[in-house]
């Protein structure tokens, strides 16, 4: 029985955890985490140099486009925290988490969008000898998003496969979708699903799915086959994108943009007393990993405690000199 079929036939069930975590974005040394997980922070030309090292690792990656409804969902949702932990390179996608970045000290940080990034790696695919594919968003527009990628990049090894509409990220009706990919050899995928049903897919279906780079691309679809348009880059700058994105589709983005959105401002007030304030108790928080603080010194020599050098002997075995 194929990789596909056992999936298929029995589909792995991960568990859905409760607890709630709390998550600070912090820059340290150069380097910026979000919830304990690292963030990708360099040029385009880095980020296209790292996938094309992912994709030599010759299986299956995880790359995940960091936002705002993200980082949200990385307190609530034991999917999330899931996906950031499997990921092999997090990106920043919402401008309001570069900024945040920025205001914590964070230097040299660049966004990187699936939308920009599909079109920039359908562009290279030709000469690079990458085969591309579109995964997820409705057939038509797949298939229009890849006929305008063909005609922007002449040469362009770029294809749909198929995605089935699904009830849940373990539904077999996606081994349909697992065997497209098999057939088409990819060596980038871009999984077009929504957050958090593209992770939670790929988390699903990870070990049956052909050896490729998976980029959780979400909208990234629409803007190639010109469903809708981006923001003119004056207000992708200035973190505005969320405002023309919720003019275009006010029913599918209210809830999101208008109330759970403005939460961020917690994750980046805790930021903030983060930076200024260290943990009273001297812990690092590493997503749901605290490490203890040091043991207090020796009072015969300031060394640790247990230290050999202060011990005496009693019956019950050594003590530190009090």
């Amino acid at each position: 029985m194929s990789a596909v079929a056992r999936a298929a036939a029995d589909p792995p069930r991960r568990p859905v955890g409760r607890r709630r975590r709390t998550v600070v974005m912090r820059v340290d040394d150069g380097v910026v985490s979000l919830g304990g997980h690292r963030l990708f922070t360099g040029t385009e030309e880095q980020l296209l140099a790292s996938i094309a090292e992912l994709r030599a690792l010759g299986r299956p990656t995880l790359m995940v486009t960091a936002n705002v409804d993200q980082a949200l969902d990385l307190e609530r949702r034991a999917g999330t925290a899931e996906a950031y932990a499997a990921a092999d390179l997090v990106i920043v996608d919402g401008m309001p988490l570069v900024h945040l970045a920025r205001a914590l000290g964070a230097r040299g940080i660049h966004r990187h969008t699936g939308a920009d990034l599909l079109p920039q790696v359908a562009g290279l695919s030709g000469g690079r000898r990458w085969r591309v594919v579109v995964l997820g968003g409705d057939p038509a527009v797949a298939e229009q998003a890849v006929r305008n990628l063909r005609a922007d990049h002449p040469g362009a090894r770029i294809s749909a496969v198929p995605f089935p509409w699904i009830d849940s990220a373990d539904d077999p009706a996606s081994s349909a979708a697992v065997e497209g990919l098999h057939r088409a050899r990819p060596d980038m995928v871009f999984v077009c699903l929504g957050s958090p049903k593209q992770e939670a897919w790929y988390l699903t279906w990870q070990d049956a799915l052909p050896p490729a780079v998976y980029i959780g691309a979400g909208a990234a679809v629409d803007f190639a086959a010109g469903r809708f348009a981006r923001a003119p880059k004056v207000v992708q700058r200035i973190g505005g994108e969320w405002v023309w994105r919720l003019c275009q589709e006010p029913r599918r983005l209210a809830h999101r943009y208008l109330v759970k959105g403005p939460r961020i401002v917690r994750v980046a007030l805790r930021s903030w007393a983060a930076r200024r304030s260290p943990d009273p108790e001297g812990r690092a928080e590493v997503g749901l990993t605290v490490v203890s603080p040091a043991p207090p010194p020796c009072r015969g020599c300031d060394g640790p405690v247990p230290c050999d050098l202060h011990r005496v002997p009693v019956e019950n075995g050594d003590q530190p000199i009090a």
